[in-house]
């Protein structure tokens, strides 16, 4: 059951990478003041957020009896994954405008480090998009997630199952382990932040508005 567990983790690496990487890349390599402690934070901060909406999509399907079926509604599925990326489009953009805006503003001295939008500032500081976006991502709801789910404490296995769901979860972080080099990288190449600022801008919008607002409306 250990070695089942780890493995379905395994198997849903490719996924995982498919909708983390493009949020994840951007956002840390122009996060302010990266270093390896602030980054390895990050990076917790937002597999935190992924684990605890994992199980709340748990609890929530199993009160609502959808556990019992052999497999995920696929039109579920979708309009969960359109809600994701409305919501972690959000969460990019207001981080890339208040603590990170990715353009200067005219004045030199006071955009050195990229122009900053107070009333943005707080709520959409690194951490809180962290979690946030976090949080959305893991409204994606793969056939391996689905199928920990269906196998775990959620199907109804108790102590045991809350373990597999653990270990599923496990066998999914190893893809993430490049991401804890960023800080080299960063630091070594100046340049990369303001791309990544401006990548992530963009990504927000592509996620906001295409993958997201066009799919719920006009899908």
């Amino acid at each position: 059951m250990i070695f089942e567990a780890i493995l379905l983790g395994l198997s849903t690496g490719t996924y995982c990478t498919m909708y983390c990487a493009p949020v994840l890349i951007p956002f840390l390599s122009g996060a302010e003041k990266i270093s390896y402690k602030k980054n390895s934070g990050l990076i917790g901060a937002f597999l935190g957020g992924r684990l605890v909406m994992y199980f709340i999509l748990g609890a929530v399907f199993s009160t609502a009896g959808l556990v019992v079926n052999s497999y995920m509604d696929p039109v579920l599925a979708r309009k969960l994954s359109v809600y994701a990326y409305i919501f972690c489009g959000l969460a990019l953009l207001v981080n890339s405008l208040g603590v990170k805006f990715p353009w200067g503003c005219g004045n030199a001295n006071a955009c050195s480090n990229g122009c900053h939008s107070p009333k943005l500032r707080y709520i959409g500081n690194d951490w809180v998009t962290a979690i946030c976006s976090g949080l959305a991502v893991g409204l994606h709801v793969c056939p391996p997630l689905w199928t920990a789910i269906l196998r775990s404490i959620f199907g109804g296995k108790g102590l045991s199952g809350l373990f597999y769901f653990i270990l599923f979860y496990i066998g999914t972080l190893p893809f993430f382990i490049p991401l804890f080099g960023i800080p080299f990288v960063a630091k070594r190449l100046p340049a990369i932040k303001r791309v990544a600022r401006i990548t992530q801008f963009c990504v927000s919008l592509y996620f906001m508005i295409f993958l997201g607002l066009m799919t719920l409306i006009f899908g």
